[in-house]
């Protein structure tokens, strides 16, 4: 990360509880309802308020610095960090300070649907990971009345979460594509150089070798989930993790994870 994006990330994490405490209050105002229906597709509606009230936060901590951009399309990330008044080209990230990718997960679902699976090469120098945990809290105690209520936070480059994934789908026995050792028998000129293959020499991304497709599937899916990525069996893995928790953005991933013993059941 660079010096200017350590900067960045400080002012938006020195922001995230009152971001958190925003959101709180405007879902027990607005989203009161019976049920809690887990796939109501909430947690990408909680991702969106995110970026509403990291501007606003942002914009009384240091005003006429930053503003808050909603990438459009289908770009990987969600939001970008602006420098309040630039000239803004998504396409291009021209005026774009850093890029944050945004994900959710509930509590009381299966957290294999949330995954953060970029190669490393694909990931912008300052660009960051937001996972919010959240799930249905009773209005009161005693009451009917539900509301989706954000209990957890990590905002962190998300270069470093992309090491940690990396070291630890090695220890669990998979591998990276490596330039002439394609699976498609592309020869220096791979085009798959750096994806993912699990245990089993199967493509863990849509876009990985065509010969390493999984019967039935285009990919297998499993590389990149937020909670299954940390997990580790046996010494050397162990050992491994062990090694990859040295480094503090890493271990405060983990332990942010690990800390809901609901999703590492999962």
């Amino acid at each position: 990360m660079t010096e200017t994006g350590e900067r960045h990330t400080t002012q938006l994490r020195a922001a995230s509880d009152e971001i958190q405490r925003r959101i709180n209050d405007f879902t027990l105002l607005t989203f009161q309802c019976r049920g809690g229906r887990i796939g109501s597709g909430m947690g990408t509606l909680l991702e969106a308020l995110w970026g509403f009230y990291a501007r606003q936060v942002l914009d009384e901590a240091n005003p006429g610095e930053y503003e808050i951009a909603w990438i459009v399309d289908h770009a990987y990330n969600d939001f970008a960090l602006l420098e309040a008044g630039s000239t803004w080209d998504g396409f291009n990230s021209d005026g774009e300070l850093l890029r944050i990718e945004a994900k959710s997960m509930n509590l009381g679902a299966d957290e294999s649907k949330g995954h953060f699976d970029p190669l490393r090469e694909e990931l912008g120098e300052d660009d960051l990971l937001l996972v919010l945990v959240w799930y249905w809290a009773e209005v009161s105690p005693g009451s009917q009345l539900v509301f989706p209520k954000i209990v957890g936070e990590f905002l962190g480059p998300a270069r470093e979460i992309a090491a940690l994934r990396d070291a630890l789908h090695e220890a669990r026995g998979g591998s990276f594509v490596l330039d002439g050792n394609c699976p498609d028998g592309d020869g220096p000129g791979c085009a798959h150089v750096g994806e993912p293959l699990n245990a089993n020499g199967i493509r863990e991304r849509r876009s990985g070798p065509e010969s390493a497709r999984t019967s039935g599937t285009t990919h297998a899916a499993n590389f990149g989930g937020l909670v299954r990525m940390v997990k580790v069996r046996g010494g050397p893995a162990r050992s491994v993790l062990d090694e990859q928790l040295r480094y503090p953005i890493r271990r405060e991933y983990f332990e942010f994870v690990t800390s809901f013993p609901s999703l590492m059941g999962s």
